[in-house]
């Protein structure tokens, strides 16, 4: 971005006159039609969300948010933001929006941006780094206001995008700057500025999980181009493994399909890379697993209505999540686990979820047990009924969709 085409971004949005859109931004603002432009933010939103894992507690730079849709997305979820743009005029479209609290903003150059270092802990950049002159000045910023842990995820339209219509006509009519972002340049650019851990993410839309080093992305674009006669001799040998019986059936129909899936994925990974930079070197793990092992040491099968019920329960974390006993400190009130008792009619039917709720003493890791008990009122109504014990992660889940075991006890409510 030259002086001129920032200037440019900053008068963009009155000189196209795109407020209700970007007000809307990424659904349809009343009587248009951007279905196919809506569909495509969302699923890249919704892929690059699963490539950054935000925590509850992170704070995040929203780069080049525009109207600021980005962050009405994440204040949505429950995940803080900050929306940084060039255009100040963006910014005050941000604050046109329905959201629970308005958008917290800053109208910055992401060549320079004013936050001290490590001042983020995630950064999200959706389509606007490709409008930077310098790149590697944007990338280095981006770096040195994420903490040493950051990550930061991008997605930018990639090989061609600079002689595609559209973007000749923004420059011409505009004069924005319009870029390409070339896969193995910007991961260089990314390490260049202090990334540690830098991968390309081939089939983020599919499965998130599944990303390339730099060099397994040379790999991978090499192997298309190996040389007929080299693979034809590969073929040969494997089909006399096939006849003599020493390979399975279904190795050349597997090279087949796998060299299929390279070609066809390449091109559109090229023409828009989703590309992950984390400051040190990142382990995706398994989301946390609630689970747990509940035992019923104790509790009355007859009580009077209303009466106390004093049960005792030995609960152990057999999942991979630790169970905090109180909501985190200046946080939400959601996250902590509790033991969560429903109320079954006599043909086990729920007649209250939400029945008692029991806090834990102390949190509880992986692999600990801890006893509990309980002491809540039995139901007003005479009857008969059953009580379901269970855990709940409050906000997040129960834990009995998840796989985990509950227990039930009889209980009759009577003079």
């Amino acid at each position: 971005m030259t002086a001129d085409s920032k200037q440019a971004e900053k008068a963009y949005l009155g000189r196209t006159g795109g407020n209700a859109w970007e007000r809307e931004k990424p659904f349809s603002p009343p009587g248009d039609d951007t279905l196919d432009d809506s569909i495509e933010l969302l699923h890249d939103f919704a892929v690059a969300l699963r490539l950054l894992e935000p925590e509850r507690g992170d704070l995040i730079a929203d780069l080049g948010a525009g109207g600021g849709w980005c962050s009405d997305l994440l204040q949505r979820l429950n995940r803080k933001s900050i929306a940084i743009d060039i255009s100040l005029e963006m910014l005050r479209v941000s604050r046109q929006r329905d959201t629970r609290t308005p958008i917290r903003a800053a109208a910055a150059d992401l060549e320079r941006l004013p936050f001290v270092d490590g001042a983020f802990d995630k950064a999200i950049c959706l389509n606007a780094l490709h409008h930077i002159p310098s790149m590697s000045a944007a990338v280095a910023e981006i770096s040195r206001v994420l903490s040493p842990r950051g990550v930061a995820v991008f997605s930018e339209p990639g090989a061609g995008h600079a002689d595609m219509p559209a973007s000749r006509a923004a420059t011409r009519d505009f004069g924005v700057l319009e870029q390409e972002v070339l896969i193995e340049p910007f991961i260089e650019t990314c390490f260049g500025a202090g990334f540690v851990d830098v991968r390309v993410c081939p089939i983020a839309y599919v499965i998130p999980d599944f990303d390339l080093s730099l060099d397994e992305w040379r790999a991978w674009k090499r192997l298309p181009r190996t040389k007929r006669p080299l693979r034809a001799a590969e073929k040969m040998w494997r089909a006399v493994l096939e006849f003599a019986g020493a390979g399975k059936q279904s190795v050349l129909f597997e090279e087949a399909f796998a060299m299929r899936l390279v070609r066809l994925f390449q091109q559109p990974v090229e023409e828009h890379p989703f590309i992950v930079a984390a400051k040190y070197t990142r382990v995706r793990r398994p989301g946390a697993l609630y689970r747990a092992a509940i035992r019923v040491e104790a509790c009355p099968s007859r009580v009077k209505p209303g009466e106390p019920v004093v049960a005792s329960l030995s609960i152990e974390n057999t999942g991979s999540a630790t169970w905090a006993a109180r909501p985190a400190p200046g946080g939400t009130a959601s996250g902590h686990v509790r033991v969560g008792i429903q109320l079954l009619d006599a043909t086990g039917r729920v007649t209250a979820r939400d029945f008692a709720r029991i806090a834990l003493d102390a949190d509880v890791r992986p692999g600990d047990a801890s006893a509990v008990q309980t002491n809540f009122a039995a139901p007003d109504q005479e009857g008969e009924y059953e009580l379901k014990f269970d855990l709940v992660a409050e906000g997040v889940t129960w834990f009995e969709p998840t796989g985990s075991a509950v227990e039930t006890r009889r209980l009759s409510v009577g003079p």
